[in-house]
């Protein structure tokens, strides 16, 4: 990963996307590829350093299962409230997320 802003933009990315698919969660690897479709794609543990931070601040939340046919763990991220009041503008900004301004 290069720049601090591209950080804080893939952080944006993630917050967008979710909210896209909410009430429904995403798997890493189907967040991975949404990603990698914006236009930033990066190797699964950047990603999860990435997920992390965000579920640190509230912002999204992270469910760990086991896959139904596999032993496999399976993590879920779904965007929190307080991540759809944080994209919609209604919290102060963190400097951590990128949010590109709406047109």
């Amino acid at each position: 990963m290069s720049s601090l802003r591209q950080k804080e933009i893939i952080r944006g990315k993630i917050l967008y996307y979710l909210k896209l698919i909410y009430p429904q969660s995403a798997t890493l690897p189907l967040l991975q590829g949404e990603l990698d479709i914006f236009g930033y794609p990066l190797p699964l543990d950047d990603l999860q350093f990435h997920v992390a931070y965000l579920g640190e601040k509230g912002l999204v939340s992270v469910e760990h299962l086991r896959g139904p046919h596999t032993r496999r763990p399976i993590s879920l991220v779904k965007i929190t409230a307080t991540g759809i009041d944080y994209f919609d503008g209604r919290l102060p900004k963190d400097e951590g997320v990128y949010l590109e301004p709406e047109l």
